[in-house]
Protein backbone atom coordinates (compact mmCIF):
# COMPACT_ATOMS: atom_id res chain seq x y z
CA UNK A 1 0.00 0.00 0.00
CA UNK A 2 2.72 2.38 0.98
CA UNK A 3 4.52 2.02 -2.39
CA UNK A 4 1.23 2.66 -4.04
CA UNK A 5 0.79 5.52 -2.19
CA UNK A 6 4.26 6.79 -3.09
CA UNK A 7 3.55 6.22 -6.45
CA UNK A 8 0.90 8.67 -6.70
CA UNK A 9 3.02 11.23 -5.40
CA UNK A 10 5.42 10.57 -7.67
CA UNK A 11 3.01 10.94 -10.74
CA UNK A 12 1.04 14.10 -9.49
CA UNK A 13 4.73 15.71 -8.65
CA UNK A 14 5.56 14.71 -12.37
CA UNK A 15 2.26 16.36 -13.96
CA UNK A 16 2.82 19.38 -11.31
CA UNK A 17 6.40 20.37 -13.21
CA UNK A 18 5.20 19.54 -16.66
CA UNK A 19 2.85 21.87 -16.16
CA UNK A 20 4.82 24.79 -15.24
CA UNK A 21 5.41 24.71 -18.90
CA UNK A 22 2.68 23.09 -20.16
CA UNK A 23 -0.73 24.34 -20.78
CA UNK A 24 -2.60 21.02 -20.51
CA UNK A 25 -0.97 17.69 -19.50
CA UNK A 26 -3.34 14.36 -20.53
CA UNK A 27 -2.78 11.18 -18.35
CA UNK A 28 -3.63 8.01 -19.01
CA UNK A 29 -3.90 5.16 -17.10
CA UNK A 30 -5.68 1.36 -17.16
CA UNK A 31 -8.58 0.75 -14.24
CA UNK A 32 -7.31 -2.78 -13.33
CA UNK A 33 -9.25 -3.96 -9.57
CA UNK A 34 -6.93 -5.84 -7.02
CA UNK A 35 -3.24 -5.30 -5.63
CA UNK A 36 -1.76 -6.39 -8.73
CA UNK A 37 -1.80 -3.60 -11.06
CA UNK A 38 0.74 -4.44 -13.97
CA UNK A 39 -0.96 -7.20 -15.69
CA UNK A 40 -0.39 -7.96 -19.01
CA UNK A 41 -3.57 -6.35 -20.48
CA UNK A 42 -2.87 -3.35 -18.89
CA UNK A 43 -0.24 -2.60 -21.31
CA UNK A 44 -2.57 -3.75 -23.84
CA UNK A 45 -4.80 -1.36 -22.82
CA UNK A 46 -2.44 1.81 -22.74
CA UNK A 47 -1.36 0.92 -26.38
CA UNK A 48 -4.90 0.88 -27.86
CA UNK A 49 -5.96 3.89 -26.26
CA UNK A 50 -2.51 5.59 -26.97
CA UNK A 51 -2.97 5.28 -30.30
CA UNK A 52 -6.71 6.87 -30.16
CA UNK A 53 -4.94 9.57 -28.41
CA UNK A 54 -2.26 9.74 -31.22
CA UNK A 55 -3.92 9.37 -34.20
CA UNK A 56 -6.23 12.06 -32.96
CA UNK A 57 -3.63 14.59 -31.92
CA UNK A 58 -0.50 13.53 -33.64
CA UNK A 59 1.85 17.01 -32.18
CA UNK A 60 1.25 14.97 -28.98
CA UNK A 61 4.76 13.63 -27.08
CA UNK A 62 4.70 10.32 -25.20
CA UNK A 63 5.98 9.34 -21.99
CA UNK A 64 5.40 5.77 -20.66
CA UNK A 65 5.85 4.87 -16.95
CA UNK A 66 6.20 1.98 -14.87
CA UNK A 67 4.68 2.00 -11.28
CA UNK A 68 3.28 -0.02 -8.14
CA UNK A 69 0.19 1.38 -9.19
CA UNK A 70 0.17 -0.03 -12.54
CA UNK A 71 1.67 1.66 -15.98
CA UNK A 72 0.37 4.96 -16.93
CA UNK A 73 1.06 7.78 -19.90
CA UNK A 74 1.66 11.39 -19.96
CA UNK A 75 1.09 13.59 -23.27
CA UNK A 76 2.09 17.31 -23.37
CA UNK A 77 1.96 19.61 -26.64
CA UNK A 78 -1.05 19.39 -26.79
CA UNK A 79 -2.59 22.26 -28.33
CA UNK A 80 -6.59 21.46 -27.82
CA UNK A 81 -8.63 23.43 -25.46
CA UNK A 82 -8.75 21.40 -22.21
CA UNK A 83 -12.24 21.19 -21.66
CA UNK A 84 -12.69 20.13 -25.84
CA UNK A 85 -9.88 17.58 -24.55
CA UNK A 86 -11.76 15.94 -21.51
CA UNK A 87 -15.59 16.29 -23.88
CA UNK A 88 -13.35 13.82 -26.56
CA UNK A 89 -11.65 11.18 -24.04
CA UNK A 90 -15.48 10.49 -21.78
CA UNK A 91 -16.78 10.17 -25.52
CA UNK A 92 -14.25 7.44 -26.14
CA UNK A 93 -14.18 5.84 -22.54
CA UNK A 94 -18.17 5.99 -23.05
CA UNK A 95 -18.49 4.38 -26.25
CA UNK A 96 -15.03 1.93 -27.27
CA UNK A 97 -15.94 -1.71 -26.29
CA UNK A 98 -12.89 -1.12 -23.59
CA UNK A 99 -13.21 2.49 -22.79
CA UNK A 100 -14.40 1.45 -19.05
CA UNK A 101 -11.09 0.15 -18.31
CA UNK A 102 -9.44 2.90 -18.95
CA UNK A 103 -8.95 6.61 -17.71
CA UNK A 104 -8.42 9.82 -19.47
CA UNK A 105 -7.17 12.32 -17.22
CA UNK A 106 -6.92 16.29 -17.96
CA UNK A 107 -4.43 18.35 -15.92
CA UNK A 108 -4.29 21.91 -15.75
CA UNK A 109 -2.77 24.43 -13.94
CA UNK A 110 -5.31 25.50 -11.65
CA UNK A 111 -7.02 22.34 -11.68
CA UNK A 112 -8.01 18.60 -12.73
CA UNK A 113 -11.26 18.31 -15.04
CA UNK A 114 -13.63 15.49 -13.73
CA UNK A 115 -16.53 13.92 -15.22
CA UNK A 116 -18.90 16.12 -12.63
CA UNK A 117 -17.40 19.27 -14.30
CA UNK A 118 -19.41 17.73 -17.60
CA UNK A 119 -23.00 16.94 -15.32
CA UNK A 120 -21.80 13.10 -15.76
CA UNK A 121 -21.76 10.62 -12.82
CA UNK A 122 -18.71 8.68 -11.56
CA UNK A 123 -17.55 5.55 -13.11
CA UNK A 124 -19.71 2.67 -12.94
CA UNK A 125 -18.98 -0.64 -11.22
CA UNK A 126 -17.96 -3.07 -13.53
CA UNK A 127 -20.20 -6.10 -11.98
CA UNK A 128 -22.96 -3.94 -10.21
CA UNK A 129 -24.78 -0.75 -11.22
CA UNK A 130 -23.33 1.32 -7.99
CA UNK A 131 -20.48 3.70 -8.87
CA UNK A 132 -17.72 2.01 -8.40
CA UNK A 133 -15.77 4.43 -5.82
CA UNK A 134 -18.81 2.96 -3.50
CA UNK A 135 -17.68 -1.28 -4.41
CA UNK A 136 -14.32 -0.38 -3.53
CA UNK A 137 -14.66 1.33 -0.39
CA UNK A 138 -16.99 -1.47 0.61
CA UNK A 139 -15.21 -4.20 -0.72
CA UNK A 140 -18.41 -5.28 -2.25
CA UNK A 141 -16.69 -7.30 -4.67
CA UNK A 142 -13.69 -10.04 -4.75
CA UNK A 143 -11.24 -8.22 -6.61
CA UNK A 144 -10.26 -11.40 -8.64
CA UNK A 145 -13.38 -11.42 -10.15
CA UNK A 146 -13.35 -7.76 -11.32
CA UNK A 147 -9.76 -8.50 -12.72
CA UNK A 148 -11.40 -11.58 -14.39
CA UNK A 149 -13.58 -8.96 -16.35
CA UNK A 150 -10.98 -6.95 -17.17
CA UNK A 151 -8.69 -9.58 -19.03
CA UNK A 152 -12.00 -11.45 -20.30
CA UNK A 153 -12.94 -8.15 -22.21
CA UNK A 154 -9.36 -7.35 -23.59
CA UNK A 155 -8.77 -10.83 -24.63
CA UNK A 156 -11.89 -11.13 -26.38
CA UNK A 157 -11.31 -7.36 -28.34
CA UNK A 158 -8.07 -8.46 -29.19
CA UNK A 159 -9.14 -11.34 -31.02
CA UNK A 160 -11.85 -9.98 -32.61
CA UNK A 161 -9.42 -7.24 -34.02
CA UNK A 162 -7.52 -10.01 -35.46
CA UNK A 163 -9.41 -12.01 -37.21
CA UNK A 164 -10.83 -8.55 -38.76
CA UNK A 165 -7.38 -7.25 -40.00
CA UNK A 166 -6.12 -10.81 -41.13
CA UNK A 167 -9.60 -11.58 -42.99
CA UNK A 168 -9.02 -7.76 -44.12
CA UNK A 169 -5.37 -8.32 -45.57
CA UNK A 170 -6.14 -11.62 -47.25
CA UNK A 171 -8.97 -9.50 -49.09
CA UNK A 172 -7.16 -6.87 -49.76
CA UNK A 173 -4.58 -9.06 -51.70
CA UNK A 174 -7.21 -11.28 -52.83
CA UNK A 175 -9.09 -8.41 -54.42
CA UNK A 176 -6.46 -6.68 -56.32
CA UNK A 177 -6.76 -7.25 -59.87
CA UNK A 178 -5.03 -7.37 -62.59
CA UNK A 179 -2.55 -9.14 -60.64
CA UNK A 180 0.48 -11.46 -62.83
CA UNK A 181 -0.87 -14.86 -62.74
CA UNK A 182 -2.52 -14.87 -59.31
CA UNK A 183 -6.49 -15.08 -58.46
CA UNK A 184 -8.80 -12.62 -58.59
CA UNK A 185 -12.90 -11.87 -58.70
CA UNK A 186 -12.43 -11.94 -62.63
CA UNK A 187 -10.11 -14.66 -63.19
CA UNK A 188 -8.36 -17.71 -62.02
CA UNK A 189 -4.99 -16.22 -63.24
CA UNK A 190 -2.61 -19.08 -63.99
CA UNK A 191 -4.53 -21.67 -61.29
CA UNK A 192 -7.17 -23.49 -63.61
CA UNK A 193 -7.89 -25.48 -60.50
CA UNK A 194 -8.37 -22.66 -58.42
CA UNK A 195 -11.15 -19.73 -57.94
CA UNK A 196 -12.16 -16.45 -56.11
CA UNK A 197 -14.83 -17.99 -54.28
CA UNK A 198 -12.28 -21.25 -53.18
CA UNK A 199 -9.54 -18.87 -52.18
CA UNK A 200 -12.04 -16.84 -50.01
CA UNK A 201 -13.44 -19.88 -48.07
CA UNK A 202 -9.78 -20.29 -47.59
CA UNK A 203 -9.45 -17.25 -45.79
CA UNK A 204 -11.92 -17.87 -43.26
CA UNK A 205 -11.26 -21.56 -43.03
CA UNK A 206 -7.40 -20.60 -41.66
CA UNK A 207 -8.16 -17.68 -40.02
CA UNK A 208 -9.23 -19.36 -36.47
CA UNK A 209 -6.09 -21.63 -36.80
CA UNK A 210 -4.14 -18.39 -36.84
CA UNK A 211 -6.05 -16.99 -33.81
CA UNK A 212 -5.31 -19.83 -31.81
CA UNK A 213 -1.67 -19.57 -32.65
CA UNK A 214 -1.48 -16.09 -31.20
CA UNK A 215 -2.82 -16.96 -28.29
CA UNK A 216 0.48 -19.91 -27.94
CA UNK A 217 2.69 -16.82 -28.08
CA UNK A 218 0.82 -15.09 -25.23
CA UNK A 219 0.67 -17.73 -23.23
CA UNK A 220 4.07 -20.02 -23.15
CA UNK A 221 6.91 -18.12 -21.92
CA UNK A 222 9.68 -20.40 -23.69
CA UNK A 223 9.33 -19.33 -26.98
CA UNK A 224 10.98 -22.69 -29.01
CA UNK A 225 7.90 -24.77 -26.93
CA UNK A 226 5.66 -22.08 -28.78
CA UNK A 227 6.83 -22.44 -31.84
CA UNK A 228 6.54 -26.87 -32.05
CA UNK A 229 2.97 -26.10 -30.32
CA UNK A 230 2.49 -23.63 -33.32
CA UNK A 231 3.81 -25.86 -36.23
CA UNK A 232 1.47 -28.50 -35.08
CA UNK A 233 -1.05 -26.07 -35.18
CA UNK A 234 -0.03 -24.90 -38.94
CA UNK A 235 -0.67 -28.81 -39.77
CA UNK A 236 -3.98 -28.83 -38.66
CA UNK A 237 -4.66 -25.29 -40.46
CA UNK A 238 -3.06 -27.28 -43.77
CA UNK A 239 -5.22 -30.28 -43.00
CA UNK A 240 -8.33 -27.72 -42.70
CA UNK A 241 -7.37 -26.21 -45.76
CA UNK A 242 -7.27 -29.14 -48.32
CA UNK A 243 -10.45 -30.65 -46.68
CA UNK A 244 -11.78 -27.13 -47.30
CA UNK A 245 -10.43 -26.76 -51.24
CA UNK A 246 -10.71 -30.86 -51.77
CA UNK A 247 -7.23 -30.93 -52.00
CA UNK A 248 -5.76 -27.35 -53.67
CA UNK A 249 -3.41 -25.51 -52.11
CA UNK A 250 -4.40 -22.39 -51.57
CA UNK A 251 -2.71 -20.38 -48.81
CA UNK A 252 -0.02 -22.84 -46.84
CA UNK A 253 2.99 -20.55 -47.13
CA UNK A 254 1.08 -17.51 -45.49
CA UNK A 255 -0.06 -20.35 -42.85
CA UNK A 256 3.67 -20.15 -42.23
CA UNK A 257 4.44 -16.88 -42.05
CA UNK A 258 1.73 -15.73 -40.69
CA UNK A 259 1.35 -18.13 -37.96
CA UNK A 260 4.59 -17.18 -37.04
CA UNK A 261 3.78 -13.43 -37.14
CA UNK A 262 0.61 -14.06 -35.02
CA UNK A 263 2.61 -16.22 -32.13
CA UNK A 264 5.42 -13.72 -31.92
CA UNK A 265 2.77 -10.84 -31.71
CA UNK A 266 1.42 -12.74 -28.47
CA UNK A 267 4.80 -13.04 -27.20
CA UNK A 268 5.11 -9.39 -27.13
CA UNK A 269 1.92 -8.94 -25.86
CA UNK A 270 2.72 -11.25 -23.26
CA UNK A 271 6.46 -9.34 -22.38
CA UNK A 272 4.16 -5.99 -21.61
CA UNK A 273 5.66 -4.87 -25.19
CA UNK A 274 9.20 -4.58 -23.28
CA UNK A 275 10.93 -6.79 -26.38
CA UNK A 276 11.09 -6.30 -29.99
CA UNK A 277 8.66 -8.08 -31.74
CA UNK A 278 11.16 -8.74 -34.96
CA UNK A 279 13.57 -9.99 -32.06
CA UNK A 280 10.95 -12.28 -31.02
CA UNK A 281 10.54 -13.87 -34.44
CA UNK A 282 14.55 -14.38 -34.82
CA UNK A 283 14.64 -16.05 -31.81
CA UNK A 284 11.76 -18.36 -32.38
CA UNK A 285 12.99 -19.41 -35.30
CA UNK A 286 16.60 -18.99 -34.54
CA UNK A 287 17.23 -22.96 -35.53
CA UNK A 288 14.80 -23.23 -38.72
CA UNK A 289 17.36 -22.76 -41.01
CA UNK A 290 19.16 -26.47 -39.67
CA UNK A 291 16.09 -27.67 -41.79
CA UNK A 292 17.39 -26.63 -44.81
CA UNK A 293 19.87 -29.08 -44.58
CA UNK A 294 17.70 -32.19 -44.84
CA UNK A 295 16.30 -34.30 -47.25
CA UNK A 296 14.52 -32.23 -49.36
CA UNK A 297 10.83 -33.21 -48.97
CA UNK A 298 9.29 -29.37 -50.08
CA UNK A 299 10.28 -27.34 -52.95
CA UNK A 300 11.75 -24.49 -51.26
CA UNK A 301 14.32 -26.41 -49.15
CA UNK A 302 14.84 -28.22 -52.96
CA UNK A 303 15.65 -24.33 -54.26
CA UNK A 304 17.60 -23.79 -51.49
CA UNK A 305 20.31 -26.62 -52.13
CA UNK A 306 20.01 -26.43 -55.59
CA UNK A 307 20.60 -22.66 -56.43
CA UNK A 308 20.74 -20.99 -52.48
CA UNK A 309 17.13 -19.47 -53.16
CA UNK A 310 16.17 -17.13 -50.73
CA UNK A 311 12.97 -19.19 -48.68
CA UNK A 312 10.35 -19.13 -46.45
CA UNK A 313 12.40 -20.23 -43.78
CA UNK A 314 15.20 -17.67 -44.63
CA UNK A 315 12.32 -14.80 -44.36
CA UNK A 316 11.52 -15.35 -40.67
CA UNK A 317 14.95 -16.91 -39.44
CA UNK A 318 16.01 -12.95 -40.43
CA UNK A 319 12.88 -11.29 -39.05
CA UNK A 320 10.91 -11.04 -42.45
CA UNK A 321 13.03 -8.22 -44.19
CA UNK A 322 10.96 -8.81 -47.06
CA UNK A 323 8.15 -7.89 -45.49
CA UNK A 324 9.06 -4.89 -43.45
CA UNK A 325 10.80 -3.85 -46.76
CA UNK A 326 7.26 -4.20 -48.37
CA UNK A 327 5.89 -2.30 -45.20
CA UNK A 328 8.27 0.15 -45.93
CA UNK A 329 7.83 0.56 -49.81
CA UNK A 330 3.93 0.52 -48.77
CA UNK A 331 4.20 4.01 -46.46
CA UNK A 332 5.71 5.76 -49.58
CA UNK A 333 1.73 5.73 -50.28
CA UNK A 334 -0.90 8.10 -48.26
CA UNK A 335 -4.30 6.20 -49.45
CA UNK A 336 -4.32 1.89 -49.62
CA UNK A 337 -5.88 2.54 -53.49
CA UNK A 338 -5.49 -0.01 -55.95
CA UNK A 339 -2.20 2.16 -57.28
CA UNK A 340 -0.15 1.83 -53.68
CA UNK A 341 -1.28 -2.02 -53.46
CA UNK A 342 -0.21 -3.08 -57.03
CA UNK A 343 2.83 -1.18 -56.65
CA UNK A 344 4.26 -2.58 -53.41
CA UNK A 345 2.91 -5.91 -54.99
CA UNK A 346 5.47 -5.46 -58.07
CA UNK A 347 8.63 -4.27 -55.76
CA UNK A 348 7.79 -7.59 -53.45
CA UNK A 349 7.94 -9.52 -56.51
CA UNK A 350 11.02 -7.56 -57.59
CA UNK A 351 13.12 -9.02 -54.37
CA UNK A 352 12.75 -12.24 -55.92
CA UNK A 353 12.31 -14.24 -53.10
CA UNK A 354 9.31 -16.72 -54.37
CA UNK A 355 10.28 -20.05 -54.59
CA UNK A 356 6.18 -20.73 -55.70
CA UNK A 357 7.19 -19.14 -59.00
CA UNK A 358 10.40 -20.40 -59.27
CA UNK A 359 8.85 -24.00 -58.83
CA UNK A 360 6.63 -22.71 -61.76
CA UNK A 361 8.82 -21.39 -64.33
CA UNK A 362 11.12 -24.25 -64.02
CA UNK A 363 14.08 -22.87 -64.23
CA UNK A 364 15.78 -20.18 -62.46
CA UNK A 365 16.73 -18.30 -66.07
CA UNK A 366 12.95 -18.25 -66.99
CA UNK A 367 12.00 -17.35 -63.33
CA UNK A 368 14.97 -14.24 -63.69
CA UNK A 369 13.13 -13.04 -67.22
CA UNK A 370 9.42 -12.95 -65.32
CA UNK A 371 10.55 -10.99 -62.96
CA UNK A 372 12.39 -8.54 -64.48
CA UNK A 373 9.61 -7.95 -66.49
CA UNK A 374 6.98 -7.39 -63.61
CA UNK A 375 9.96 -5.22 -62.29
CA UNK A 376 10.46 -3.00 -65.69
CA UNK A 377 7.08 -1.45 -64.11
CA UNK A 378 8.35 1.86 -63.00
CA UNK A 379 4.50 3.70 -62.80
CA UNK A 380 1.26 2.50 -62.35
CA UNK A 381 -0.11 2.11 -65.66
CA UNK A 382 -3.05 -0.65 -65.75
CA UNK A 383 -2.58 -1.47 -69.28
CA UNK A 384 0.80 -2.38 -69.06
CA UNK A 385 0.34 -4.02 -65.92
CA UNK A 386 -2.60 -6.02 -67.67
CA UNK A 387 0.00 -6.66 -70.37
CA UNK A 388 2.22 -8.22 -68.29
CA UNK A 389 -0.19 -10.14 -66.71
CA UNK A 390 -1.36 -12.17 -69.57
CA UNK A 391 1.97 -13.07 -70.68
CA UNK A 392 2.05 -14.61 -67.08
CA UNK A 393 -1.08 -16.18 -68.06
CA UNK A 394 0.45 -17.52 -70.91
CA UNK A 395 3.72 -18.57 -69.56
CA UNK A 396 1.79 -20.08 -66.36
CA UNK A 397 3.53 -18.38 -64.08
CA UNK A 398 1.97 -16.85 -60.53
CA UNK A 399 4.09 -15.74 -57.52
CA UNK A 400 1.83 -16.97 -54.64
CA UNK A 401 5.34 -16.33 -52.15
CA UNK A 402 5.19 -12.62 -53.04
CA UNK A 403 1.42 -12.63 -52.35
CA UNK A 404 2.10 -14.22 -48.70
CA UNK A 405 4.73 -11.65 -47.91
CA UNK A 406 2.11 -8.92 -49.23
CA UNK A 407 -0.50 -10.03 -47.22
CA UNK A 408 1.49 -10.11 -43.75
CA UNK A 409 2.90 -6.61 -44.59
CA UNK A 410 -0.93 -5.75 -44.76
CA UNK A 411 -1.66 -7.47 -41.67
CA UNK A 412 1.40 -5.36 -40.32
CA UNK A 413 0.31 -1.57 -41.48
CA UNK A 414 -3.49 -2.24 -40.39
CA UNK A 415 -2.66 -3.95 -37.28
CA UNK A 416 0.02 -1.52 -36.20
CA UNK A 417 -3.05 1.43 -34.79
CA UNK A 418 -4.53 -1.52 -32.80
CA UNK A 419 -2.04 -4.50 -31.02
CA UNK A 420 1.51 -3.37 -32.22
Amino acid sequence: MEAVLNSKEKKAKQIQSLLKVERVVVSLKANIPGKEKEIHEAYILLHIFSSILLNKYPEARLNVFNSPEGPYCLYTHIKENPHSLKRAFIEIEETHPLGRFVDYDIHCSDKSLSRSDFGLTNRKCLICEKEAWVCIKEQTHNPADLTMIVKDNVHYYVKQVLEEVLVKSFLLELDLEPKFGLVTKSSNGSHQDMSYEMMRSSVFTIVPYLIEMYEVGYSIDDLKVAFDRVRHIGKQAEEAMLKNTKGINTYKGAIFLLGVIMTSLGAFHQSKFSQDLINIIQKMTSNILQELEGQADTFGIKAFQEYKFYTARHEVYYGIPSVLEALSFLNRYKNRDQEALMMTLIHIISLKNDTVALKRAGSITKYEQMVDLISSIKTFNIDQISQVTNICVKENMSFGGSADIFIAALFLDLIVDHLA
